[in-house]
């Protein structure tokens, strides 16, 4: 089982690519006939991925704030069962259901839309499942070769080569998981809660504003389309790597963009030009509490990961 360990080390062996496929292969078609625990699990470290230290840690905490976005979202938001018992709820399906009802929280508002303190409170209290039950879970899944974790200090540290492979193949690995997670879905869901099931799962954690992230580059002195350079009267905010490989919403790497130039670039990447002038842009939004996990080579390799997962990186405004 795996579920009750306390402090486990991941095992000490060499990985081929060809261990990482089998490993991440049986756990997708063997994660889970009970509940979506472990598949959401493996949505939230695709998604913070970005969010690890220099050794590869990541606290409980962070990744609690990826599941419970998630799990919101698809129990309150989308009204979706996430047990395979019909009738019957999982403790988080419970606990955020309960929540919602409590707090009189309209059940057409997504994760973002909740105050800070309801989000904090949610969070804790998943976080409080996740360590109990599902860390040393998930840890067996991968035959014990994908982080080392402790309860205590609530944290995991994922081994060098999970790392590596998640960047390298996360466009293909979160589109799996998210099928295999709809296969689940689908036999415990009516009709009516599965209609575009792969779309609701790939943005479930979509920021629905990007305020915050416009009025810090704003703050700074950054007024100008970062794109053309042109003055920009209407302000959108840019995920210089699409959101649609990052799947996270960090400042290093937000830009502000004309209309024009937000909507020609779409889901594509830029030219290589415009990331060293990102480099530089972020070196002068160092001292920034929102940049606590930006490193620049880690922008520079997701860059390239992000070509290899199949990104165009040719496009520049029109002149």
């Amino acid at each position: 089982m795996g579920w009750d360990l306390s402090v486990a080390e991941a095992k000490d062996m060499y990985l081929t690519e060809s261990d990482l496929w089998r490993f991440t292969q049986q756990f997708l078609m063997n994660a889970s006939h009970t509940t979506t625990y472990k598949h959401v699990l493996m949505k939230a470290l695709l998604e913070c991925t970005t969010e690890l230290n220099e050794s590869g840690v990541v606290s409980f905490h962070q990744i609690a704030k990826h599941v419970t976005k998630i799990y919101w979202n698809l129990i309150v938001t989308h009204g979706l069962t996430q047990m395979n018992q019909l009738g019957k709820r999982s403790a988080v399906e419970k606990a955020m259901v309960f929540f919602q009802k409590e707090n009189d929280i309209p059940r057409d508002w997504n994760f973002d839309r909740l105050p800070e303190h309801q989000q904090s409170q949610l969070i804790r209290n998943v976080n409080q499942f996740y360590k109990k039950y599902v860390y040393g879970s998930f840890y067996r899944s991968f035959n014990e070769t994908i982080y080392s974790f402790n309860r205590r200090e609530e944290w995991i540290q994922l081994v060098p080569v999970y790392v590596v492979f998640f960047e390298k193949y996360k466009r293909i690995l979160m589109n799996v998981t998210n099928y295999q997670l709809a296969v689940f879905l689908e036999k415990y869901n009516s009709q009516d809660a599965m209609k575009r099931i792969l779309s609701k799962l790939e943005f479930v954690s979509v920021r629905q504003s990007l305020e915050e992230f416009k009025q810090i580059l704003l703050s700074h002195g950054h007024s100008t389309c970062f794109y053309c350079l042109k003055p920009v009267k209407q302000i959108h905010v840019d995920h210089f790597i699409p959101w649609s490989y990052m799947q996270n919403d960090v400042l290093w790497n937000f830009v502000l963009a004309c209309p024009t130039c937000n909507t020609s670039k779409n889901s594509r990447l830029a030219k290589i030009d415009y990331l060293y002038t990102l480099v530089e842009r972020n070196h002068e939004l160092r001292t920034s509490e929102h940049l606590s996990t930006y490193k620049e080579s880690k922008l520079i390799h997701l860059y390239h990961y992000a070509v290899q997962n199949g990104f165009e990186n040719s496009w520049a405004p029109k002149a």
